[in-house]
């Protein structure tokens, strides 16, 4: 049983010098870093949206807003079938260019 166990602990180990190198420590350290910064501002931006949502004339100002922004880009990109292509392609080359 001892050298079982003596036989997984080296395995581990050569695996480690193998295969963990300082570059995966420093992706996986970015990488908890990066998460840690989007939850952070995930309950800042939640308690501003929650103060926005409580003041009632500022709410129903945005929504007027909304509205009219919608209706705007509605206006000035889906009105005519040219609009809608031109639309369409800008929406696959930036497709493209973010998955590359």
């Amino acid at each position: 049983m001892i050298n079982q166990e003596q036989f997984n602990l080296s395995a581990i180990k050569e695996f480690y010098q193998e295969n963990i190198t300082s570059d995966v420590l420093k992706n996986t350290g970015l990488t908890v870093a990066i998460f840690t910064v989007v939850i952070v501002a995930q309950v800042i931006l939640h308690a501003v949206v929650q103060v926005v949502d409580s003041v009632p004339v500022f709410n129903s100002l945005m929504q007027v807003v909304g509205v009219y922004a919608t209706i705007r880009f509605a206006m000035s990109n889906l009105s005519t079938q040219q609009q809608r292509d031109d639309l369409m392609q800008k929406v696959r080359n930036t497709y493209q260019e973010v998955i590359g």
